[in-house]
């Protein structure tokens, strides 16, 4: 009897400057949605005292988090607002599609908007994250935010924005960070400290030596904790707090806990979560 023939095993495609998506490294090498949705569902019941049910994600981009919101529950909805077509279209092929069934893509609804001008419908919480808001550069513009995010929320809502900072942050430099079959850059370019003008960029690295430079440039201004914390009670929120991510001492890097305080440690760079609750 002639020997079985074994297919051989597929080899996944090396990825190159030319064959890669941008957005697919971008959430390989950035997001852990999954784990995200887990948390934010984790700390609104402790804040708000009742499942997150409607989320809202604002500069959703590929609205990845909001997929992951909807496959986590039955009754979970959830809503993505970004101001970029191209991106919110690219999601929606890529990740709503494939991800959700057609029950699944019915509790979730994709807007194309500023995210200032969304105010319906109310929702259980909104977060705004991986500094996105940071697009505001004036105190005017980022208060008109937070005052459309505060007119979005029940009664006991909460609103989740995260923070970054430390000496390390305001540094000209660029750290690379291998990950599976690429690698990523995050490069900080500028910081004026008058004006707290941040300038930073993603690019990725290939095995043949190409990259994709520039695939993500982003022209922020660095706010403080203080500024956020007034800036949140002065658009109406309670109970405005900061969750302070703890750092993991054998690798000296965050450890994806966080805590509620009202002092930080004096890290060379940190991640915090502001929160704040709409009143009853």
């Amino acid at each position: 009897m002639a020997a079985r023939k074994v297919p051989a095993r597929r080899r996944r495609a090396t990825l190159t400057a030319r064959t890669a998506d941008r957005h697919a490294l971008y959430q390989l090498a950035v997001q852990t949605p999954a784990t995200d949705a887990a948390f934010y569902a984790r700390w609104f019941r402790r804040l708000a005292g009742r499942p997150l049910r409607l989320l809202r994600e604002d500069f959703c981009g590929t609205a990845a988090l909001a997929v992951e919101h909807v496959k986590r529950h039955r009754q979970n909805r959830a809503i993505g607002v970004d101001l970029h077509w191209p991106t919110l279209a690219w999601g929606r092929i890529h990740n709503v599609r494939p991800q959700l069934d057609a029950a699944q893509q019915r509790r979730l609804r994709l807007v194309h908007a500023d995210v200032r001008a969304v105010r319906a419908p109310k929702v259980d919480a909104v977060v705004a994250l991986n500094f996105s808001y940071a697009v505001f550069q004036t105190r005017a513009d980022l208060l008109a935010y937070l005052r459309a995010a505060f007119a979005s929320l029940r009664p006991g809502g909460v609103l989740f924005a995260d923070a970054w900072g430390g000496p390390d942050v305001l540094l000209q430099k660029t750290d690379r960070h291998r990950r599976a079959g690429f690698v990523y850059e995050w490069e900080q370019r500028a910081f004026d400290p008058v004006t707290h003008r941040i300038e930073c960029a993603i690019h990725f690295a290939f095995p043949d030596g190409s990259r994709l430079r520039d695939a993500f440039v982003y022209d922020w201004r660095l706010w403080t904790l203080p500024e956020l914390r007034e800036l949140f009670a002065e658009a109406g929120f309670a109970d405005v707090q900061v969750l302070w991510e703890s750092t993991d001492h054998r690798s000296g890097t965050g450890s994806g806990a966080f805590y509620r305080t009202d002092r930080g440690s004096q890290d060379e760079a940190w991640i915090a979560l502001v929160t704040g609750r709409k009143p009853s």
